[in-house]
């Protein structure tokens, strides 16, 4: 039975598959994510291949995300792209920690800057109208709780060299990253973004992933910035708001942490195009075939606030984890604190 609030969050996104729909997902989804029917009704989801589909999920941008897409096309079938939130949880997915927020685009991932994505579209109609109001409390309480995507870390000071000099972070991101060629960047947006750094007066920390250090995975710029001198690999173990808090302004190629800093009101450089990036509240150095998409993103000029509400606000749903009940952003913030404080009182 559909409760009222489900139906009111289903009649506000009319993008999304109707309720209770039959849905098909390829195997890789039904056994990461075997929680994801409570999004979509209570039938289980069923195999891409069965008879009498709605439409295809897919998750994420990898090969199986790609093999449904396919399939979808050639069963002429409606396809929805998944992924997570831009709030996530408190532990990592990996680790098995249930979302807190889903999105479901109809027509590309939230990273992919070559096609106009759903959420796209809803930044553009926030920034012509009145989201300020409701974005607002919504990135204040983000801020104020230093909140991110993943909440798991902690909010100790990095371990800096002191400097008198503007602090720059630079975020690598693990090679391979979905994000970064989504977003029209590349291996070589990584070296110019350090090249620039460089030639700055500024004193420069590359914020790296731990497991790239330690040698498990690879880079984009690393290897190559932990050569230089006067140039600070930052590995620790501690939250987004911890590193923000100690920088002065973020350069990077589609990170999220370039959209954190914004909430944050740090100035932000990209490399690439991430949702955030070509509204005109970023710098933007990208290369020539991203060109066309900041000239379409260029009619639209959204504040912070409105580019927070249609992220946060408009573009996911939220669940309760455990009774799977609809929330509102601020309800799910609520959680998430609650969550954090009961995780830091039994650790």
């Amino acid at each position: 039975m559909l409760d009222n609030p489900t139906l009111t969050a289903m009649q506000t996104r009319p993008w999304h598959p109707k309720w209770g729909a039959r849905l098909g997902a390829t195997f890789f989804v039904h056994k990461a994510f075997p929680w994801l029917g409570r999004y979509f009704g209570e039938a289980p989801l069923r195999s891409t291949l069965a008879p009498g589909l709605d439409g295809i999920l897919s998750w994420g941008g990898r090969l199986p995300a790609k093999t449904a897409m396919r399939i979808a096309r050639l069963r002429q079938l409606p396809h929805w792209h998944l992924e997570d939130g831009f709030l996530r949880s408190v532990g990592l997915g990996k680790d098995g920690s249930i979302p807190i927020s889903i999105v479901v685009d109809d027509k590309a991932l939230p990273v992919d800057a070559g096609r106009v994505s759903r959420l796209e579209l809803l930044i553009r109609d926030a920034a012509g109208g009145f989201a300020h109001d409701v974005g607002a409390p919504i990135r204040e309480a983000l801020v104020e709780h230093k909140l991110s995507k993943y909440n798991n870390l902690p909010h100790s000071e990095p371990r800096l060299d002191p400097s008198t000099r503007r602090r720059l972070l630079l975020v690598d991101q693990v090679f391979g990253d979905v994000s970064v060629d989504k977003a029209l960047g590349s291996p070589s947006a990584f070296d110019r973004m350090l090249d620039d750094a460089l030639a700055s007066s500024a004193q420069i920390v590359v914020r790296t992933h731990p497991d790239v250090i330690a040698g498990h995975r690879k880079g984009y710029m690393t290897e190559r910035a932990s050569k230089l001198p006067g140039v600070t690999l930052m590995a620790d173990k501690v939250s987004a708001a911890a590193v923000l808090a100690v920088v002065d302004e973020v350069w990077t190629v589609s990170s999220q942490m370039g959209f954190d800093a914004l909430l944050r009101g740090l100035p932000v450089r990209c490399y690439a195009t991430p949702f955030y990036a070509g509204w005109g509240l970023t710098e933007d150095r990208v290369e020539d075939r991203a060109q066309v998409v900041h000239a379409r993103r260029a009619t639209a000029r959204p504040t912070v606030d409105q580019l927070t509400f249609a992220a946060f606000s408009l573009y996911p749903v939220y669940r309760h984890p455990k009774t799977w009940a609809v929330l509102e952003p601020l309800q799910a913030i609520d959680y998430l604190i609650e969550e954090i404080a009961t995780t830091m009182r039994t650790a």
